[in-house]
């Protein structure tokens, strides 16, 4: 169970720091991620962990209601890992 916790904390995350009178934000350029509620405080943390190896151009609005901002540009990759190798038994 320890472990688990840890994979969960350590999930990457889309953040922004908060602003007033946001209550939800409009995501382009994410397959399946179109629009995340606000926290709170009005920031965003979006889970990416389930998210395809790839490079991502992306665009962010903050909204208020039906209002929108200008769009954010933000651009990242998310590695292809490779696989394990000489996984086997052992005493």
């Amino acid at each position: 169970m320890k472990y688990l916790l840890c994979l969960i904390l350590l999930s990457p995350f889309l953040v922004c720091d908060p602003q007033a009178g946001v209550d939800s934000y409009q995501v382009t350029g994410l397959p399946g991620i179109t629009n995340i509620q606000a926290q709170g405080d009005g920031s965003i943390k979006a889970d990416l962990a389930s998210i395809a190896p790839g490079s991502y151009s992306i665009n962010v609005q903050a909204c208020q209601g039906v209002w929108c901002s200008d769009p954010a540009p933000f651009d990242f990759s998310r590695p292809s890992l490779k696989a394990a190798t000489g996984i086997k038994l052992s005493k």
